[in-house]
């Protein structure tokens, strides 16, 4: 992967030679875009706003009416969230539905019932027991809140299909030879985007050391990128945009191949700490529920 010095390429000079700016429109569709694709999370995030400034109006009782309904719904909601990981080991289940639909149920049901349980107790603690397990159920959502980010930083999206780092390198890979291909690019910035990738490609032994790691190539790399970048921009030679948009993605993915193997391993260690909570979660909702009918 280590970049060699350019030659000409004179379809990279004639592509750079086209000015590529966004457009107004493209912009508002883009901001449209992604104001759908969260509206589902600024609706919790309204809807908790709303229940957390009104919890002393006692409008909801955990004992009666909605409020207890809110607090059945939002444990049997809790349980449904069992079939995602059965349904990865009955195979019946996943050629019924396929199992990204399962992992959408359990994401969706896994934000719907906490958010049910906090207006069942009105945003209140209570006894001891219910204490406990408001706390291991918040501890679940927040945990799985963590587990999806990992999750989207080794898999192509929230429902994609796994990433691997051997197609991660392919693709550096691919970015090389697009900036080695590009004439705008000198001999001193070949040295430095070498350096920065013998850096990428190293191998720590413990997570810590790892983490540490990924934030310094994403400090340096950065750092990198903006001098190069304005080096490229104040020469003379041809293809300077193109060039750019080469240094911008093959930064990139030196990061993404630098992080992916940090994400795999903590999602693994995540695994061992959500699996566990999720169990307490459902043993001392259980215990809450039979406390409450009987004594």
């Amino acid at each position: 992967m280590n970049i060699q010095t350019p030659a000409a390429n004179p379809v990279l000079e004639t592509n750079a030679a086209q000015p590529c700016a966004a457009s107004t429109p493209g912009i508002i569709r883009k901001l449209f875009v992604m104001l759908v694709s969260n509206l589902f999370s600024l609706g919790i995030i309204a809807l908790l706003i709303f229940g957390w400034n009104n919890r002393d109006n006692n409008y909801l009782s955990a004992e009666t009416g909605a409020g207890y309904i809110l607090g059945i719904t939002g444990a049997s909601l809790m349980l449904v969230l069992l079939l995602y990981p059965l349904s990865k080991r009955v195979a019946l289940m996943t050629r019924l539905i396929p199992i990204r639909y399962w992992f959408g149920l359990h994401m969706l049901l896994g934000v719907v019932g906490p958010v049910m349980i906090l207006f069942h107790s009105n945003f209140h603690l209570g006894s001891t027991n219910s204490n406990i397990a408001l706390i291991c159920m918040l501890l679940v959502a927040g945990s799985g809140l963590v587990g999806r980010y990992i999750y989207t930083n080794i898999h192509h999206g929230l429902y994609g299909t796994k990433m691997s780092l051997a197609a991660l390198k392919k693709q550096a890979s691919s970015d090389h030879q697009a900036l080695s291909g590009n004439s705008a690019i000198g001999e001193s910035q070949v040295a430095e985007l070498n350096q920065l990738e013998a850096k990428a490609l190293q191998i720590y032994a413990g997570i810590i050391p790892s983490l540490w790691h990924v934030l310094q190539l994403g400090i340096s790399s950065r750092r990198t990128q903006k001098r190069i970048l304005k080096t490229i921009s104040s020469g003379n030679a041809t293809g300077t945009g193109a060039a750019s948009d080469n240094v911008k993605q093959y930064m990139l993915r030196l990061r993404q191949v630098a992080a992916f193997r940090v994400y795999e391993r903590l999602f693994s260690l995540w695994h061992i700490l959500h699996l566990p909570l999720f169990f307490m979660m459902i043993i001392t909702a259980i215990i809450h529920v039979f406390a409450v009918h009987v004594y």
